[in-house]
């Protein structure tokens, strides 16, 4: 039976209300923000009422999940993953329950809005003593992209001459974002007779919201909120050029896929393929020919493989020296973000030896590859597969890099010579026709 069989056996031993006191010093353990940890003692001490003295199986967890149907999908996905967790712990997991959330964009917000919002600050007839307070925390929400519990929680200590700590952000995690001169005179102006423990703002997460609400709508601007301020310092960022990964630790964002959805409203090749449609008249004011404008709609991503040496080592017997293999990496030399690459050492026979996903690669970033190569010397590929980043209904395709190579082993006991062959593209691969074997 094993170890696994005997602890699930003795759970159903135990009586519900045994089972979910047992299983909430888990969560307490698991779950770290306070607020994730509230949300699912509710949802768990509901499904135990909703159990009554029935045991936990599959399908009266899915009954009490479909109470919630009518929730928004973001909201009915957490409520499952709370109870999916639970089942599992009890050894009755929901392997072939999935719930979607559909794709959604961040709001797009220009700077007309934005410089409404602030206009309506300034004007304000009532508590003009907190003019320069709501300001300042607009600006650097929008210089910063911090949540509004971490405006919140931000002490006097935690501003430093050109960055500020944000502590236990989500996550409980710690992040540092750098802040512009002025930024941080006009902070350090703002606290010079507060203490180090003091709070920034003096104002709580929920008092933001509402703050930022009400100044919104005096505004004639609605639409914008809170958690606005911060997609328009991620939108900001990726229009003028910063990478995917410096706006992903400037965010706090544990996931890079979460980041990833910034670059669709960002993303200058959407553009510059719609102005195709009025490719021929640009040509005549740009001097653009039209054999250009026809390359131009055939650009693609590419991703480009090298071989990377390690040190130049000189060589007593020999007047050059040794060029020892160190690594491969994969750098995306197109126009385009790319993603879902999947980079793998190939024998041979092109059988799979070793497979490193990613999720994106933006515009002149590489990654690392160091397969194992404790292999017979002979003839090897590396093999980049990737997708260009797709919107809405746009027909996904595949793309290939190939880079063959022999391997020999170097006169230096685990040290190996790569000698590179040719580098094959492979571009408009179908999903149907790619390799499966990733």
């Amino acid at each position: 039976m094993g170890a696994e069989g005997r602890r699930r056996l003795a759970l159903r031993r135990l009586t519900n209300e045994e089972l979910f006191r047992i299983y909430d010093n888990e969560i307490v353990l698991r779950l770290r923000a306070p607020k994730n940890l509230s949300d699912t003692r509710i949802i768990l001490g509901k499904f135990q009422e909703y159990l009554g003295g029935y045991p936990p199986s599959p399908q009266l967890a899915k009954a009490f999940l479909v109470k919630y149907s009518d929730h928004k999908p973001r909201t009915l996905y957490r409520y499952a993953q709370m109870i999916k967790g639970f089942m599992k712990w009890y050894g009755e997991p929901l392997e072939d329950l999935k719930i979607k959330i559909p794709k959604s964009l961040p709001p797009c917000t220009d700077e007309a809005k934005i410089e409404k919002l602030l206009k309506a600050i300034e004007s304000k007839k009532t508590h003009k003593g907190t003019i320069i307070r709501d300001k300042l925390l607009i600006e650097l929400a929008l210089k910063t992209g911090m949540r509004r519990s971490e405006l919140a929680n931000l002490k006097v200590g935690d501003i430093h001459d050109d960055f500020l700590i944000v502590r236990e952000g989500k996550g409980r995690k710690d992040r540092v974002i750098p802040l512009s001169e002025p930024m941080v005179l006009r902070l350090k102006d703002f606290v010079k007779v507060k203490k180090p423990n003091d709070k920034v703002f003096d104002l709580k997460p929920p008092s933001i919201t509402m703050k930022i609400k009400d100044i919104a709508r005096r505004a004639g601007v609605e639409e914008l909120h809170a958690h606005t301020l911060r997609h328009k310092f991620a939108t900001d960022l990726l229009e003028h050029g910063a990478d995917l990964r410096s706006v992903q630790q400037l965010l706090g964002h544990e996931n890079l896929s979460t980041t990833q959805v910034y670059l669709s409203i960002t993303d200058k090749r959407l553009r510059e393929t719609v102005n195709l449609l009025d490719g021929e008249k640009k040509a005549k004011v740009a001097g653009e020919l039209p054999g250009d404008i026809e390359k131009r709609k055939q650009d693609q991503p590419i991703v480009i493989i090298r071989t990377v040496d390690k040190p130049l080592v000189p060589s007593a017997t020999m007047a050059s020296a040794n060029r020892y293999f160190s690594h491969f990496i994969a750098r995306n030399e197109g126009k385009s973000h790319v993603v879902g690459i999947e980079i793998a050492l190939l024998g041979d026979r092109k059988s799979l030896l070793e497979i490193m996903h990613e999720s994106v690669i933006g515009v002149g970033e590489y990654i690392e590859y160091k397969p194992m190569l404790n292999r017979p010397g002979g003839q090897y590929y590396v093999v980049c597969q990737y997708k260009q980043l797709s919107i809405g209904d746009e027909k996904e395709v595949c793309y290939q890099t190939w880079l063959p190579f022999r391997l020999k082993y170097a006169s230096k006991e685990g040290e190996v010579y790569v000698i590179p062959g040719e580098l094959e593209l492979k571009g408009r691969i179908s999903l149907k026709d790619r390799l499966e074997k990733f």
